[in-house]
């Protein structure tokens, strides 16, 4: 599974957020291809190799043409259908194109979150005012444009830190404006997103836009789950001068340990074992699954008979001994454990090292093991099954194919 790690340090917007997935590897012609396919004309895109504070990264922008580009007035039907398109307007303009399905559902969610936030700001309902910002050029691009992004970078998951914007004031379309700006202000309420300020940065790091995008994408917040390992770290900047470096970084993740780099040939691991005689399958499942999640190499079950003939399982699992503390304090959290075994071993484990490798089929992780001189190599299963799906390929048959690819290669 890959997972997008944001690290919001510098705030969110929806020009960040792409820039950040081009920089991760997201490319600029599909990207708009798919994005032509809303049928909205009257702005250009321009993608920006670049570095701010010696941190390289990708500046992403949206350009309207210059009959949409100022304050937009109630004045001109024209203008008023191109730059304050409201709530309905938009929804056509997405559920009319030919975008997946997941596409339009969730930019649509978006819009309709920001939307009502707007609305309770200024005292209206949503089929009553335009919205100035919302029904921008650029915003429709940003909100739909992210996620035309995940769905070409095969993003599974997304996780983000704590927003962090800035305080004082801005000004906007309606006038001047506190930061916190109202709209986000609205969303925030009765959200889990976490969020704090910088009385060091006098103006807006967190928009409407992005914040509307975290709060309907993000799976999870915090920091990087202990079961991800970091393949990728990219940055998109934004425009806005805050007198540091403003930027949003995020990571592409895997979330198989296995994929994790190995130059030792031996280590010790804890295995750790508690029986379990009044335990449902759901608790099983649902405590190895935060076991993995926290940082264990592996967890199984194992079904036994204990005392006065009762069948029970034995919940096993193996970690790094400085782990062993906190797994031991979830087992007795989240089960009804009341004692556990731990016991300290000595491991031989084989070199290993992943690349990513494209083959005709679709990328695939691969990876080379080495132990004593001895070498093979091997693929993931996961992976493999989901290509075999899309090629319309038996598994067994696509292992050999890609296997003496990566041999001949």
């Amino acid at each position: 599974m890959k997972s997008l790690y944001l690290d919001p340090f510098s705030g969110v917007s929806g020009n960040m957020l792409l820039g950040t997935l081009f920089d991760l590897g997201l490319n600029f012609e599909d990207f708009k291809r798919e994005l032509a396919k809303l049928e909205v004309t009257g702005y250009e895109l321009t993608l920006t190799k670049t570095a701010k504070s010696a941190i390289k990264g990708h500046l992403f922008e949206v350009t309207l043409s210059a009959e949409f580009k100022g304050h937009h007035t109630d004045e001109g039907a024209e203008k008023v259908h191109h730059h304050g398109r409201n709530l309905a307007t938009i929804e056509s303009i997405i559920n009319d194109s030919s975008l997946s399905e997941s596409i339009k559902k969730a930019a649509c969610a978006v819009f309709e979150e920001i939307a009502k936030a707007e609305a309770q700001v200024h005292g209206k309902k949503i089929d009553e005012i335009h919205f100035h910002e919302v029904g921008a050029i650029d915003s429709i691009v940003d909100v739909v444009g992210f996620f035309i992004g995940l769905e070409l970078l095969k993003i599974d998951k997304v996780i983000c830190g704590t927003l962090v914007d800035g305080t004082g004031t801005i000004k906007v379309a309606h006038g001047i404006m506190p930061v916190p700006v109202p709209a986000v202000m609205q969303m925030r309420i009765n959200s889990e997103v976490p969020f704090r300020q910088r009385e060091d940065v006098l103006t807006e790091l967190v928009t409407p836009t992005g914040f509307g995008i975290i709060k309907f994408v993000t799976d999870t917040f915090g920091g990087i789950p202990d079961n991800l390992v970091v393949e990728q770290v990219g940055y998109g900047f934004g425009t806005r001068e805050t007198g540091s470096l403003n930027a949003l970084r995020g990571c592409l993740c895997n979330s198989l340990l296995s994929n994790q780099r190995v130059v030792q040939e031996q280590d010790q691991i804890m295995l750790i074992e508690t029986n379990l005689d009044d335990v449902t399958g759901e608790e099983l499942s649902d405590a190895t699954q935060i076991l993995l999640e926290k940082g264990a190499k592996d967890v199984w079950t194992e079904p036994i008979i204990m005392k006065k003939g009762r069948p029970a399982y034995k919940l096993c699992l193996l970690a790094a001994p400085t782990k062993s503390e906190e797994l031991v304090k979830i087992l007795f959290e989240k089960t009804p454990s009341i004692g556990v075994r731990q016991q300290l071993m000595n491991r031989k484990i084989m070199q290993r090292s992943v690349k990513s490798v494209k083959t005709r089929f679709g990328d695939i992780h691969v990876k080379y093991l080495s132990y004593d001189g001895f070498s093979k190599i091997s693929l993931e299963h996961d992976e493999l099954v989901d290509l075999a799906r899309k090629n319309k390929v038996a598994v067994r048959e696509l292992r050999n194919r890609i296997m003496e690819f990566v041999q001949n290669n």
